[in-house]
């Protein structure tokens, strides 16, 4: 809108800037036109006083020679009339044509020759006698000199007033075709000046319309959004803490109604219990500006306790600091995070009772353990005779057995750390060849009949790792490999040192399903197609 106003008051002064221009031009040459018509009525004058001028001398002449013809003294009497009014008429066309320079060797040429055909005629009065035929063609010839000088002194007169004229004829028309054209172009001017004036109101009415549709529209959406939000919203003053507005849904929440809260503050109504409490809640929207997901313990009208997450945002309203507060009603959420909290505390305490039964069930499973694998050793040692090779054979089997059960103990106690968190990798220098080469030995005498534990090293041998994490990844790798294989089967064990180390089991059993691919990292999980094995 101050753009438009700027505009529109540049066009204004444009407009009057153009109508004062007008007015000049039209001053101007209005005042060439009067000064035009004052100068032809100037010239018609000085020409109408030659022309008297040029008369009174023929009657001069005239009157003149009538005398000297006829001796009559009538013709005196016009002779002496015309006389006395050429010398005026002179001085009157001498003060005509003061303004004019170039006229006045004419006029004193003219007075000095009409003084000398005065002078001349009154001493030619005064002679009685009758004039002789040469005495009347001497003086026919004075007057044709006279008569010559005064009609090229009346003529050049005559000549530059007509000159004047035209030439001031000329500078009329070209003012008035200049007026003319001045006029019509101011006349375009303006008509630009309120077609673009036009325009701009049009296009600024436009505009306006559009604008207060748009701020209708704001409008509409803001009371959709405040008042019928899902979410509580309140709206009070930043210092005082006095409700301004607040919506529908945050009547709800607090269970009072919107003239209850109007006026009043929190801490008046109990929702929150003091001054200091509030403050301490919105410091950090008045200091930053915004604050979000605040949790608050707050009181509704029934003195029940609710939890909520405030998020709050300072605003300008009329010139006064604010605070726009959304509430969200988070006592479902608190009261299931009790929940959760307790239900964890339960399995927190589940599982370290679990895992002091495991630890405490594996620790009494190793003395029997040991004890059978004492007795196994005693009675290879004291087995004697053809029935040697056969014991043997049952004795290694017991061994075996044993080991697995420990092995499996061991597992269970490794799990059981995991879960406490208890596990450090404990790394030292060995020879990766060397290790996995000696697991696999040992695991050549669990494999079933027809069964081969092939393994294969490349790259470098020596690196850093905890040999008990390491055995344990290849022995649970290596005895499903044994236990889930075909008869007659090879087991690959393979390891390669380069930028890393990469230790890989494969096999030709019966394998994981997709479906159960998904649960290969849970704990205690078989796969479906593992039957009674």
């Amino acid at each position: 809108m101050v753009t438009f106003k700027v505009i529109l008051g540049v066009l204004f002064g444009l407009l009057v800037s153009c109508i004062i221009i007008w007015g000049v031009v039209s001053y101007q040459n209005n005042k060439a036109s009067i000064e035009t018509a004052a100068g032809v009525r100037h010239t018609h004058e000085v020409i109408e006083q030659t022309n008297e001028i040029s008369s009174l001398f023929k009657d001069i002449q005239l009157e003149s020679n009538a005398f000297f013809i006829s001796r009559d003294s009538s013709a005196l009497i016009l002779y002496r009339t015309s006389r006395d009014a050429i010398l005026p008429g002179i001085e009157k066309l001498r003060i005509l044509t003061q303004d004019n320079p170039d006229h006045r060797p004419c006029v004193d040429s003219l007075l000095f020759y009409v003084e000398g055909l005065i002078s001349f005629t009154e001493s030619q009065v005064k002679i009685k006698e009758t004039y002789t035929n040469e005495q009347i063609g001497e003086r026919v010839r004075s007057h044709y000199q006279f008569r010559q000088h005064l009609r090229e002194a009346i003529e050049s007169i005559r000549h530059g007033e007509e000159s004047l004229l035209i030439n001031r004829e000329m500078a009329y028309e070209t003012s008035v075709v200049s007026f003319n054209r001045t006029f019509l172009l101011l006349i375009f001017g303006i008509a630009v000046l309120l077609a673009t004036t036009f325009f701009l109101i049009r296009y600024n009415f436009n505009n306006s319309v559009k604008a207060q549709e748009e701020q209708r529209k704001a409008a509409e959406l803001y009371t959709k959004l405040f008042y019928d939000s899902p979410i509580g919203i309140l709206i009070s003053r930043a210092g005082t803490g006095e409700i301004i507005d607040c919506n529908y849904a945050y009547t709800e929440l607090m269970g009072f109604t919107k003239h209850e809260l109007l006026g009043k503050t929190i801490v008046e109504l109990g929702i929150i219990k003091t001054t200091a409490e509030r403050n301490e809640i919105v410091k950090e929207a008045l200091t930053r500006g915004t604050d979000k997901d605040v949790e608050v313990q707050m009181n509704r009208k029934d003195n029940s306790p609710i939890w909520v997450s405030l998020s709050m945002q300072s605003i300008l309203i009329d010139d006064e600091n604010c605070l726009v507060s959304a509430i969200v009603d988070m006592t479902a959420h608190k009261e299931a995070e009790e929940t959760i909290k307790s239900a964890l505390a339960a399995e927190k305490e589940l599982n370290r009772l679990k895992s002091n039964f495991v630890t405490l069930a594996s620790h009494e499973f190793r003395t029997p353990l040991t004890a059978i694998l004492s007795s196994a050793n005693l009675v290879d040692n004291y087995s004697t005779g053809e029935n040697r090779s056969k014991v043997s054979k049952h004795v290694s089997r017991i061994k075996a057995s044993v080991n697995l059960l420990t092995s499996i103990l061991d597992e269970f106690l490794s799990l059981t750390k995991i879960e406490e968190g208890k596990v450090e990798p404990k790394t030292e220098r060995l020879n990766l060849r060397e290790t996995l080469e000696s697991l696999c030995n040992n695991f050549r005498t669990l494999a079933r009949p027809g069964q081969k534990i092939i393994y294969r090293h490349s790259g470098d041998e020596e690196i850093y790792s905890d040999p008990v994490l390491l055995g344990n990844i290849i022995n649970n790798l290596v005895s499903n490999a044994i236990k889930y294989s075909h008869d007659n089967g090879e087991i690959i064990v393979s390891s390669a040192v380069n930028a890393g180390v990469h230790v890989s089991v494969k096999d030709d059993g019966i394998g994981i399903s997709k479906e159960d691919q998904m649960h290969l990292f849970e704990r205690f999980f078989r796969a479906s197609n593992t039957g009674e094995i």
